[in-house]
């Protein structure tokens, strides 16, 4: 029964997503209307202004779908001006740093301000914490007292910004504990 619970009322795990970049609004209209055609799930997005390449205006897609995607944009006669940018290579340069403390046996991963904490010897998780998204106490409660190769992925658990810099912080431990 509690499976079926944290399934139903748990975060929901949301994709990753890119975006293409053109230097012109058509070029924009004509891809998105194209992959839309093709039954891409993409939308119209303002891009950040450190990545726009002469137009304001960009499609969103799922990241999981990249290869897909230009495939389709390379058959077709769209505008082959373009650029891909993930959501990941959108965020701030200091929030995709991981930093490490280690104490007493215990080794912290902080990335923007989420911190993780394993037992150096056992691997296991033995807190979470930063944030104030909503999802973090429900992605701490499945992964406390877990080996971290062995935890699910924190962005699978949860959907916010603060799941996706704890993702930073676990992945970075990982490779810390040499996982």
């Amino acid at each position: 029964m509690a499976n079926w619970i944290d399934r139903f009322f748990g975060p929901k795990y949301v994709k990753p997503k890119g975006i293409l970049l053109y230097g012109s609004v058509q070029a924009v209209i004509q891809t998105h209307k194209m992959l839309e055609e093709k039954g891409f799930e993409v939308r119209l997005v303002a891009p950040p202004p450190e990545f726009r390449i002469g137009c304001d205006l960009a499609v969103e897609f799922d990241l999981l779908e990249q290869e897909a995607v230009e495939a389709t944009i390379k058959q077709q006669p769209v505008a082959q001006t373009y650029r891909i940018v993930s959501a990941k290579e959108m965020l701030p340069d200091i929030l995709k740093r991981s930093t490490f403390v280690e104490i007493d046996g215990y080794i912290m991963c902080k990335a923007g301000n989420m911190k993780i904490t394993v037992e150096k010897g056992s691997h296991k998780i033995v807190n979470i914490s930063g944030g104030g998204c909503p999802d973090i106490p429900y992605v701490a409660e499945k992964l406390y007292g877990r080996k971290i190769e062995e935890a699910d992925d924190p962005i699978r658990l949860g959907n916010s910004l603060c799941s996706y810099m704890l993702q930073i912080s676990f992945d970075s431990l990982k490779r810390e504990v040499n996982i």
